[in-house]
């Protein structure tokens, strides 16, 4: 969930709950206002009879006005002085009424009166309805001006920041432009743009170095390991050499090849990890099999392994040449060279997925170790445990979902091309 939704929600949830309890509050204190007017006017009511009996000895007509009664009855009681709220029926509109009642004793000529003073509530509920109706109405505009301030002015207040996302999620390490912001007033949206701006700075400084020194350890490498190999071989052409002096230069000569081809996987996997194979084409990954398994049929026949192909033609798919020649080669290099003599290859090529199962002995630990680097199931001097974590690499450069499984006496590798 984006922050302003989610900031959205929380603000619209905490805006009804308090316009709520707000306008309940607002309800219960207008009203007990309005029947605090109430009993004022009982009170005066209450004391221009009281008035009346000192000056007249007697007491006054009772008044039985629908919205106001007086209502006097001589009693024995020990009366208190109390406000209550009360319904009677309205035997004119034939309805319940409210009225708010003051009820007191009286002593007129030695005898004691209950004194009950009423006044009708109908107005004042009617007005609290008035107040209600008119506060619900403002509050249903501030509402709706709150959604508008958090719809379009947060959203336009948050603008840099999905500018700068934006940017950030369009960064390229390799490209040398610099990244440009949104200029914003904003302190807090300033001070991301310039930590963003100075890490994409550091990282594109980092990956050049990272590059240049990529580039100089293979040359720099390769040069002197390849002016080695061949000393080693005009050393072997030496004449009244000894076998043991032999077998030493072949031990040199095998761990020199072994050096160059692991300097080689290894600057191979740096390249990708700095996505250094910048383009992409439309490579039709059925050729480059055909190409192979043609290339190196020489090599399958040599080992008696059958090959069964149930290759797609024409199948396409958008990623680096390069890139894609040596995911075919180390798949099936894989295949050939843990393959048991007498062993069989299994190809199956579709526009979504490539499958390859080659015979081999059962893997002696969880078969995704192998993809890790410096990982292999034996102690072959001619395997340098890269092949699988170089598939991995370039699988994870394109979006592809690689599985690795032994099952029915094979090694099934399996490409899926659309991931989910």
């Amino acid at each position: 969930m984006k922050l302003l939704a989610k900031y959205n929600r929380v603000n619209v949830a905490a805006t009804i709950i308090v316009l709520l309890l707000s306008s309940i509050s607002y309800y219960f204190f207008i009203e007990a206002t309005l029947v605090h007017q109430l009993d004022k006017s009982l009170v005066v009511e209450e004391r221009e009879i009281s008035d009346y009996v000192k000056e007249n000895g007697q007491l006054p007509e009772p008044s039985v006005d629908k919205d106001e009664q007086e209502i006097f009855t001589a009693s024995n009681e020990i009366i208190k002085r109390k406000y209550s709220s009360i319904m009677l029926f309205d035997n004119i509109h034939k309805e319940q009424v409210l009225y708010r009642q003051l009820e007191f004793p009286l002593n007129v000529k030695a005898i004691f009166y209950k004194i009950e003073i009423r006044k009708s509530q109908e107005e004042t509920e009617d007005l609290v309805q008035l107040i209600l109706k008119i506060t619900m109405v403002i509050v249903l505009i501030l509402f709706s001006t709150l959604f508008i301030i958090n719809r379009f002015v947060l959203n336009k207040l948050w603008k840099p920041f999905n500018s700068t996302l934006e940017k950030i999620k369009q960064f390229n390490i390799s490209e040398i432009n610099e990244v440009k912001f949104e200029p914003t007033n904003i302190n807090e949206f300033t001070e991301l743009n310039n930590a963003v701006s100075a890490m994409t700075k550091k990282a594109s400084h980092d990956y050049d170095e990272i590059k240049t020194f990529t580039e100089n350890t293979s040359h720099e490498i390769q040069t002197p390991l390849a002016i080695i190999s061949s000393k080693l071989e005009l050393l072997s052409q030496s004449e009244n050499l000894k076998e043991e002096q032999m077998n030493i230069i072949q031990t040199i000569s095998e761990t020199t090849n072994r050096l160059a081809r692991l300097n080689q996987s290894l600057i191979l996997l740096a390249k990708i990890d700095n996505k250094q194979f910048k383009g992409t084409d439309h490579v039709d990954i059925s050729f480059i099999i055909e190409h192979f398994i043609n290339n190196y049929e020489e090599l399958i026949q040599a080992k008696e392994i059958t090959l069964t192909r149930n290759i797609k033609p024409q199948v396409i798919l958008t990623m680096n040449e390069t890139l894609a020649e040596i995911l075919i080669i180390n798949l099936f290099t894989n295949a050939i060279k843990h393959n048991n003599r007498d062993g069989k290859i299994n190809t199956e090529l579709t526009e979504n997925s490539l499958l390859v199962s080659n015979t081999g002995s059962a893997p002696k630990a969880d078969p995704a170790v192998y993809f890790e680097r410096f990982k292999k199931d034996s102690d072959s001097g001619e395997s340098l445990g890269l092949g699988l974590s170089i598939v991995l690499k370039i699988c994870e450069t394109y979006n592809f979902n690689i599985t690795y499984k032994y099952e029915e006496k094979l090694h099934k590798m399996k490409i899926n091309f659309h991931s989910a």
